[in-house]
């Protein structure tokens, strides 16, 4: 009885050493797993941060293309506006086409304010830039990697993804679906050569331009109708500016 006594001892030391041995090892690799994953964590945080730095180079450069659609814009729906009231002798009518957009600081079509009376020096510095289309370009490489990649998903940051989403959405839709107000420059020049003769460049160079403006009400039209739309696409651009600068504040403080 003493002998079977012994031998339960001995069972009993060999299952807690044997119990202790596998607590053991299941700890060594739970710990393991825990420092793979921060090792994982780390290196995934470092290449967000790598990407994310990148995204602020994309957003900067975007917003020079930005800067320039805000200025043409914006100069030539103040421009075409103050032709069109000359051409129709309407200096005091009260319409959309006599509010200006407010004169960009950096605008290099025009110094000082936009002259009330006439002023062909305006007039043909219009009517260069009436055909001109502005290029934007938006580079989307940034975040298509950060999606496909997954990392998109592993910021830790609702607001920084929100303001990012928000940007990508706005110049998606407003400058990269649907360049419309590009078209509307192309089909002005193909309107003047398809129905006068002539290309904007050419009309520059004619003894007077505003004369010929205010003979043919088709080309007034046309004018007014390009108005309304650099109007629309400055003040998107100008939007698209400070949805970037948010998104870069947000990577900022990331």
């Amino acid at each position: 009885m003493r002998y079977d006594l012994m031998e339960k001892n001995k069972t009993g030391k060999y299952l807690k050493y044997g119990l202790g041995e596998i607590i053991l090892v299941v700890m060594g690799i739970l710990i393991a797993l825990q420092i793979n994953n921060w090792n994982e964590e780390k290196k995934s945080n470092k290449q967000i941060q790598s990407l994310l730095n990148n995204l602020v180079k994309s957003i900067e450069e975007d917003k020079a293309y930005l800067t320039q659609t805000e200025i043409l814009q914006e100069f030539r729906s103040n421009s075409l506006s103050y032709v069109l009231k000359i051409a129709k002798h309407d200096l005091e009518q009260n319409s959309i086409i006599n509010t200006p957009i407010p004169k960009h600081k950096n605008n290099n079509f025009w110094e000082g304010p936009y002259p009330d009376t006439l002023n062909m020096d305006l007039i043909n510095r219009t009517i260069i830039c009436s055909g001109v289309h502005d290029k934007v370009i938006i580079n989307k490489n940034i975040l298509d990697e950060l999606k496909s990649t997954g990392l998109f998903s592993n910021i830790k940051n609702d607001s920084l993804k929100k303001s990012i989403n928000k940007y990508y959405s706005f110049v998606n839709s407003n400058f990269l679906i649907d360049d419309w107000n590009k078209d509307l420059a192309i089909s002005y020049r193909t309107f003047l050569r398809d129905n006068y003769g002539v290309l904007t460049m050419e009309l520059y160079f004619k003894d007077n331009p505003l004369k010929f403006i205010q003979q043919n009400e088709p080309v007034q039209v046309r004018i007014y109708e390009m108005i309304g739309p650099a109007r629309f696409r400055s003040n998107n651009a100008s939007i698209a500016i400070d949805l970037g600068k948010d998104v870069i504040h947000e990577i900022e403080k990331y």
